[in-house]
Protein backbone atom coordinates (compact mmCIF):
# COMPACT_ATOMS: atom_id res chain seq x y z
CA UNK A 1 0.00 0.00 0.00
CA UNK A 2 2.90 2.10 1.17
CA UNK A 3 4.77 1.53 -2.59
CA UNK A 4 1.09 2.49 -4.22
CA UNK A 5 1.00 5.98 -2.18
CA UNK A 6 4.48 6.65 -3.01
CA UNK A 7 4.01 5.93 -6.64
CA UNK A 8 1.18 8.15 -6.74
CA UNK A 9 2.43 11.35 -4.92
CA UNK A 10 5.52 11.25 -7.36
CA UNK A 11 3.47 10.62 -10.30
CA UNK A 12 1.40 13.92 -9.01
CA UNK A 13 4.55 16.05 -8.25
CA UNK A 14 5.79 14.97 -11.86
CA UNK A 15 2.64 16.03 -13.40
CA UNK A 16 2.09 19.49 -11.20
CA UNK A 17 6.56 20.07 -12.48
CA UNK A 18 5.53 19.58 -16.19
CA UNK A 19 2.55 21.82 -15.86
CA UNK A 20 4.42 24.16 -14.22
CA UNK A 21 7.22 24.30 -16.71
CA UNK A 22 5.18 24.60 -19.54
CA UNK A 23 3.62 27.70 -17.90
CA UNK A 24 6.83 29.45 -16.66
CA UNK A 25 8.94 28.68 -19.66
CA UNK A 26 6.42 30.33 -22.82
CA UNK A 27 6.84 33.04 -24.55
CA UNK A 28 5.06 36.46 -23.31
CA UNK A 29 1.45 37.81 -24.16
CA UNK A 30 1.76 40.85 -25.73
CA UNK A 31 -1.79 42.36 -25.92
CA UNK A 32 -4.08 45.76 -25.88
CA UNK A 33 -2.12 46.88 -28.83
CA UNK A 34 -3.58 50.74 -29.10
CA UNK A 35 -2.79 53.60 -31.85
CA UNK A 36 -2.48 57.34 -30.43
CA UNK A 37 -3.92 59.00 -32.85
CA UNK A 38 -6.00 55.99 -34.06
CA UNK A 39 -6.75 58.21 -37.38
CA UNK A 40 -3.72 59.77 -38.32
CA UNK A 41 -3.40 62.66 -41.07
CA UNK A 42 -0.37 62.57 -43.00
CA UNK A 43 3.06 62.71 -41.99
CA UNK A 44 1.89 62.65 -38.68
CA UNK A 45 3.47 60.23 -35.92
CA UNK A 46 2.03 57.54 -34.57
CA UNK A 47 2.73 56.31 -31.01
CA UNK A 48 1.97 52.47 -30.69
CA UNK A 49 1.47 50.78 -27.23
CA UNK A 50 1.12 47.59 -25.90
CA UNK A 51 1.43 45.10 -22.60
CA UNK A 52 3.81 42.29 -22.38
CA UNK A 53 3.90 40.05 -20.28
CA UNK A 54 6.00 37.19 -19.04
CA UNK A 55 6.90 35.26 -16.19
CA UNK A 56 10.36 34.90 -16.70
CA UNK A 57 10.90 38.87 -18.03
CA UNK A 58 10.85 40.77 -20.74
CA UNK A 59 14.57 41.01 -22.61
CA UNK A 60 13.59 43.49 -25.27
CA UNK A 61 10.54 44.12 -28.25
CA UNK A 62 10.17 45.07 -30.89
CA UNK A 63 7.67 46.90 -33.08
CA UNK A 64 7.64 45.75 -37.41
CA UNK A 65 5.66 47.39 -39.67
CA UNK A 66 5.19 47.78 -43.64
CA UNK A 67 3.69 50.95 -45.66
CA UNK A 68 1.71 49.79 -48.35
CA UNK A 69 3.33 46.49 -49.01
CA UNK A 70 6.98 47.89 -48.86
CA UNK A 71 9.86 46.45 -47.18
CA UNK A 72 9.38 45.55 -43.52
CA UNK A 73 10.73 48.56 -41.18
CA UNK A 74 11.79 47.45 -37.56
CA UNK A 75 11.61 49.75 -34.34
CA UNK A 76 13.39 49.25 -30.80
CA UNK A 77 10.32 49.25 -27.90
CA UNK A 78 10.52 51.60 -25.16
CA UNK A 79 9.76 49.91 -22.08
CA UNK A 80 7.37 52.04 -18.99
CA UNK A 81 5.95 51.06 -16.36
CA UNK A 82 2.88 48.70 -15.73
CA UNK A 83 4.46 46.47 -18.35
CA UNK A 84 3.83 48.83 -21.07
CA UNK A 85 6.09 48.77 -23.98
CA UNK A 86 5.88 52.22 -26.68
CA UNK A 87 6.89 52.79 -29.88
CA UNK A 88 6.55 55.80 -32.65
CA UNK A 89 6.41 55.11 -36.47
CA UNK A 90 7.16 58.00 -38.23
CA UNK A 91 4.53 59.90 -40.57
CA UNK A 92 3.16 58.76 -43.67
CA UNK A 93 1.60 60.06 -46.89
CA UNK A 94 -2.18 60.60 -47.38
CA UNK A 95 -3.73 57.18 -47.75
CA UNK A 96 -1.16 54.87 -46.47
CA UNK A 97 -1.87 52.03 -45.17
CA UNK A 98 0.30 49.98 -42.21
CA UNK A 99 0.40 46.92 -40.94
CA UNK A 100 1.97 46.39 -37.56
CA UNK A 101 3.29 43.53 -35.67
CA UNK A 102 4.86 43.08 -32.10
CA UNK A 103 7.63 40.88 -30.90
CA UNK A 104 9.15 40.21 -27.72
CA UNK A 105 11.29 37.92 -26.23
CA UNK A 106 12.18 36.78 -23.00
CA UNK A 107 14.85 35.51 -20.54
CA UNK A 108 14.27 31.67 -21.69
CA UNK A 109 14.46 32.68 -25.56
CA UNK A 110 10.92 32.51 -25.98
CA UNK A 111 9.45 35.12 -29.06
CA UNK A 112 6.17 35.87 -29.13
CA UNK A 113 4.46 37.42 -31.89
CA UNK A 114 1.72 39.49 -32.08
CA UNK A 115 -1.35 39.71 -34.70
CA UNK A 116 -0.84 41.74 -36.84
CA UNK A 117 -2.99 45.22 -36.74
CA UNK A 118 -3.68 47.62 -39.30
CA UNK A 119 -4.45 50.97 -39.36
CA UNK A 120 -4.69 53.77 -42.42
CA UNK A 121 -3.72 57.46 -42.74
CA UNK A 122 -6.62 59.57 -43.63
CA UNK A 123 -7.10 60.54 -47.40
CA UNK A 124 -5.78 64.00 -48.66
CA UNK A 125 -7.46 67.20 -47.45
CA UNK A 126 -8.60 69.13 -49.76
CA UNK A 127 -8.19 73.03 -49.41
CA UNK A 128 -7.31 75.05 -52.41
CA UNK A 129 -6.24 78.71 -52.71
CA UNK A 130 -9.38 79.69 -55.21
CA UNK A 131 -9.12 83.15 -56.15
CA UNK A 132 -7.31 86.36 -55.45
CA UNK A 133 -8.09 90.05 -55.18
CA UNK A 134 -4.75 91.98 -56.28
CA UNK A 135 -6.51 95.30 -55.71
CA UNK A 136 -8.37 93.90 -51.89
CA UNK A 137 -5.15 91.91 -51.39
CA UNK A 138 -7.32 89.33 -50.63
CA UNK A 139 -7.39 85.45 -51.01
CA UNK A 140 -10.18 82.97 -50.90
CA UNK A 141 -9.62 79.27 -49.84
CA UNK A 142 -12.12 76.67 -50.98
CA UNK A 143 -12.51 73.69 -49.49
CA UNK A 144 -13.58 70.60 -51.39
CA UNK A 145 -14.70 68.36 -48.47
CA UNK A 146 -17.64 67.30 -46.83
CA UNK A 147 -16.48 67.92 -44.13
CA UNK A 148 -15.42 70.96 -41.83
CA UNK A 149 -11.69 71.31 -41.77
CA UNK A 150 -9.68 73.24 -39.42
CA UNK A 151 -7.43 75.65 -40.62
CA UNK A 152 -5.14 76.25 -37.38
CA UNK A 153 -1.01 75.82 -37.96
CA UNK A 154 -1.76 75.98 -41.60
CA UNK A 155 0.38 78.23 -43.51
CA UNK A 156 0.48 80.51 -46.97
CA UNK A 157 3.81 80.89 -48.56
CA UNK A 158 4.32 83.64 -51.01
CA UNK A 159 6.66 83.17 -53.81
CA UNK A 160 8.36 79.93 -52.52
CA UNK A 161 10.07 82.08 -49.65
CA UNK A 162 11.03 80.78 -46.52
CA UNK A 163 11.70 83.98 -44.89
CA UNK A 164 9.37 84.93 -42.20
CA UNK A 165 7.72 87.76 -43.75
CA UNK A 166 6.30 85.89 -46.84
CA UNK A 167 5.19 82.96 -44.48
CA UNK A 168 1.67 83.34 -42.12
CA UNK A 169 0.72 80.92 -39.84
CA UNK A 170 -3.19 80.65 -39.70
CA UNK A 171 -4.18 81.02 -35.55
CA UNK A 172 -5.98 79.27 -34.23
CA UNK A 173 -10.14 78.95 -33.94
CA UNK A 174 -10.21 79.37 -37.76
CA UNK A 175 -12.26 76.70 -39.95
CA UNK A 176 -13.50 76.56 -42.82
CA UNK A 177 -17.05 74.80 -43.52
CA UNK A 178 -17.69 71.75 -45.95
CA UNK A 179 -17.83 73.31 -49.76
CA UNK A 180 -17.05 76.59 -48.34
CA UNK A 181 -15.03 79.62 -48.66
CA UNK A 182 -13.07 81.73 -46.52
CA UNK A 183 -11.78 85.31 -47.28
CA UNK A 184 -8.06 86.76 -45.74
CA UNK A 185 -7.38 89.79 -46.48
CA UNK A 186 -3.85 91.34 -45.56
CA UNK A 187 -3.04 92.78 -42.22
CA UNK A 188 -0.03 94.18 -41.43
CA UNK A 189 0.14 92.54 -38.12
CA UNK A 190 -0.41 89.13 -39.02
CA UNK A 191 -3.10 89.08 -36.46
CA UNK A 192 -6.11 88.32 -38.86
CA UNK A 193 -4.40 87.62 -42.10
CA UNK A 194 -1.42 87.19 -43.63
CA UNK A 195 1.44 90.18 -43.93
CA UNK A 196 3.02 89.88 -47.50
CA UNK A 197 2.13 91.93 -50.66
CA UNK A 198 -0.26 90.65 -53.76
CA UNK A 199 0.68 92.42 -57.04
CA UNK A 200 -1.82 92.74 -59.91
CA UNK A 201 0.90 93.47 -62.56
CA UNK A 202 4.10 91.24 -60.99
CA UNK A 203 2.53 87.99 -60.78
CA UNK A 204 2.83 85.63 -57.41
CA UNK A 205 2.65 82.10 -56.14
CA UNK A 206 0.86 80.97 -53.19
CA UNK A 207 1.60 77.56 -51.17
CA UNK A 208 -1.00 75.73 -49.04
CA UNK A 209 0.64 73.82 -46.27
CA UNK A 210 -1.30 71.95 -43.47
CA UNK A 211 -0.28 71.76 -39.89
CA UNK A 212 1.76 69.05 -40.25
CA UNK A 213 3.67 70.70 -43.31
CA UNK A 214 2.40 68.75 -45.94
CA UNK A 215 2.00 70.69 -48.71
CA UNK A 216 -2.09 70.64 -49.65
CA UNK A 217 -2.21 73.24 -52.60
CA UNK A 218 -0.21 75.33 -54.77
CA UNK A 219 -1.60 78.39 -56.84
CA UNK A 220 1.13 79.46 -59.76
CA UNK A 221 0.23 82.12 -61.54
CA UNK A 222 4.00 83.88 -62.09
CA UNK A 223 4.89 81.28 -64.52
CA UNK A 224 2.21 82.05 -66.74
CA UNK A 225 1.54 85.44 -65.37
CA UNK A 226 -1.81 87.14 -65.32
CA UNK A 227 -2.36 90.45 -64.85
CA UNK A 228 -5.57 91.89 -63.10
CA UNK A 229 -5.95 95.53 -63.75
CA UNK A 230 -8.09 97.40 -61.83
CA UNK A 231 -10.75 95.97 -59.33
CA UNK A 232 -13.30 94.36 -59.89
CA UNK A 233 -10.88 91.95 -61.95
CA UNK A 234 -9.68 88.82 -59.48
CA UNK A 235 -7.16 85.75 -60.65
CA UNK A 236 -8.64 82.27 -59.95
CA UNK A 237 -9.37 78.90 -60.63
CA UNK A 238 -11.72 78.67 -64.00
CA UNK A 239 -14.14 76.45 -61.48
CA UNK A 240 -13.54 75.38 -57.77
CA UNK A 241 -10.50 73.91 -57.13
CA UNK A 242 -9.61 73.35 -60.93
CA UNK A 243 -5.60 73.69 -62.31
CA UNK A 244 -6.14 76.48 -64.68
CA UNK A 245 -6.31 80.33 -63.73
CA UNK A 246 -8.38 82.67 -65.80
CA UNK A 247 -8.86 86.57 -65.09
CA UNK A 248 -12.08 87.21 -63.71
CA UNK A 249 -13.36 90.90 -64.92
CA UNK A 250 -16.10 90.44 -62.06
CA UNK A 251 -14.76 88.26 -59.03
CA UNK A 252 -16.90 85.82 -56.90
CA UNK A 253 -14.74 86.44 -53.73
CA UNK A 254 -16.53 84.38 -50.98
CA UNK A 255 -18.63 82.26 -53.57
CA UNK A 256 -18.33 79.19 -56.24
CA UNK A 257 -16.41 80.20 -59.17
CA UNK A 258 -19.10 79.71 -61.17
CA UNK A 259 -20.40 82.99 -60.22
CA UNK A 260 -17.28 84.84 -61.49
CA UNK A 261 -17.44 86.46 -65.13
CA UNK A 262 -14.52 85.58 -67.27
Amino acid sequence: MKKILFATIAIITLLSGCVKDDKYEGPAVIEKITFNPSSPSAMENITVTCKITDLNGVTGAVLKYTVNSGTQQTVTMSGGSERTYTAVIPGQTDNASINVVIEATNEKGFIAKSETKNIKVAPPVLVYVNECDPNAKAMELYNDMTTAVSLAGWKIRKDGSTEAKDNWTIPSGVTIAAKGYLVITQDANGVTGFTFGMSATKGFTYTLFDANGVQRDFLDNLTTKITAGASPNTIGRVTDGASTLVLFTVGSMGKSNSTGTH
